[in-house]
């Protein structure tokens, strides 16, 4: 798979490192408190799988043709009493798998606040990315190779390009699955769901409790297709189904010949199934 874009082409700019309170002439509102940036390189030592978790802040990883996993690391705080060193980037290995976390080791208490890393790697495609788990921050992944699990409370997820099957959990957030190799389960409470679906493996639920749907389903799909929403329109456009079964707020029918179930469910929000192409 080759690379449609770049880690610099997704971020942009990068702001200036160290402490800063910005202001201009330009009108935007100017950033208070400290940044601190940094660049590090790590070797995955023959490590086959790698792990990314956050506790707050974007997560942004990109594949690539390297040897090291590079990183462009972006602390910040909205106080200038916050000891942003006390925020580490920190690496476990357990047999094969390496795993890459933000620790934070202060205290939140008056004129200090949590401070948040913003990752963003670029790494080797023959090291599988297994997991990125992040509480508050946008996750984007492009370019990678793995089964890859998406965990994030609060933020908009983006994955393409993956030599692998992708599931994703999130609370609040809109998220979007395009060109993997397979979908497992993707669930969100209120964001909007866009998905590819070129194949399953086992029953797979496609989720959200208030958002709209949009599935593409691949033709090559054997399962038994359910789908419900309790405000919104169902549309299953040009889907090849036999025994259906429709009413006003569910479709029911069979994909190819049949198998694990797949479900489509909105509480509100349409639902809109077409054909992968």
């Amino acid at each position: 798979m080759q690379p449609d874009t770049t880690r610099r082409s997704l971020l942009g700019g990068i702001a200036a490192t160290g402490s800063a309170a910005l202001a201009g002439c330009s009108g935007m509102t100017p950033f208070v408190g400290q940044r601190l940036e940094r660049s590090e390189t790590i070797d995955p030592d023959d490590a086959e799988t790698v792990a990314i978790r956050g506790e707050a802040g974007r997560i942004t990883v990109v594949g690539n043709d390297a040897d090291e996993i590079h990183l462009e690391l972006e602390k910040q705080s909205s106080s200038i009493r916050t000891d942003l060193e006390e925020l580490a980037l920190r690496t476990d290995r357990a047999d094969d798998l390496l795993e890459l976390r933000s620790e934070w080791d202060g205290n939140e208490g008056w004129f200090q606040s949590r401070p948040t890393m913003n990752i963003d790697a670029d790494v080797p495609r023959d090291v599988a990315l297994e997991t990125i788990r992040t509480s508050v921050g946008r996750v984007t992944v492009r370019d990678v190779v793995g089964d890859l699990a998406v965990d994030t409370s609060t933020g908009r997820v983006d994955v393409a390009n993956v030599d692998g099957a992708v599931g994703v959990t999130t609370n609040t957030g809109r998220v979007e699955v395009r060109n993997v190799d397979a979908l497992e389960d993707v669930r969100t409470s209120t964001g909007r769901v866009g998905v590819d679906v070129p194949a399953i493996d086992g029953d797979t639920t496609i989720a959200t409790n208030t958002g709209r749907v949009d599935a593409a389903i691949g033709p090559d799909v054997d399962a038994d297709l359910h789908v419900e929403t309790s405000t919104g329109r169902i549309d299953v456009g040009d889907l090849e189904l036999t025994d259906v079964d429709r009413d006003d707020d569910r479709v029911r029918g069979t994909l190819g010949d049949g198998g694990p179930a797949l479900r489509v469910e909105t509480s509100t929000g349409r639902v809109t199934l077409t054909t992968l192409e």
